[in-house]
């Protein structure tokens, strides 16, 4: 339950940061054409990745289309990102549903033994006699019997002991 928790309140807190952020991204892209120039850049990408394995060119050509595709992948890098937080969110917030869920499954699961536990508690008080109202008004009763059974007796006080002195 501890550890569900702590998780959970992780999980609330990543989300929230997450939140946060992709808004800020969001916001620098408001027109969206990051998101539509991901298409554009994976192809560009995969052209010229094409272009260096089928075409036969000097090693500056080749030095060159590679740097394209660096750059490229840079760009690409930060179109996606916005992508990438959207399905982090995503995933972060299914988590906290399990985490709930688990939480709420452990939560009935220690009421049902906590009621298992009391009713056993009661057995057991009732099977030893202790902590009834009728127990103790008996226990009461009971204790005075036994003091007067106690003082109708012999007391220590009425013996007396005589030694015999040898000689």
């Amino acid at each position: 339950m501890k550890d569900c928790r702590r998780r959970l309140s992780y999980k609330e807190a990543e989300s929230a940061a997450i939140d946060r952020l992709l808004k800020m991204k969001k916001e620098e892209d408001k027109d969206g054409q990051k998101r539509k120039r991901v298409g554009y850049l994976k192809r560009m990408k995969q052209r010229l990745e094409f272009k260096i394995s089928t075409e036969a060119s000097s090693l500056s050509q080749e030095k060159d289309i590679i740097r394209k595709i660096n750059e490229i992948n840079q760009e690409l890098n930060e179109a996606l990102a916005s992508v990438r937080l959207e399905r982090k969110v995503g995933f972060i917030a299914k988590d906290i549903e399990d985490y709930r869920k688990s939480i709420t499954e452990i939560n009935t699961k220690i009421g049902e033994l906590d009621t298992k536990l009391d009713g056993l508690y009661v057995n057991l008080r009732k099977s030893l006699g202790i902590g009834s109202w009728q127990n103790k008004q008996q226990q009461q009763q009971q204790r005075p019997k036994k003091t007067q059974q106690q003082s109708q007796g012999i007391n220590l006080e009425d013996i007396a002991v005589i030694k015999k002195k040898d000689k």
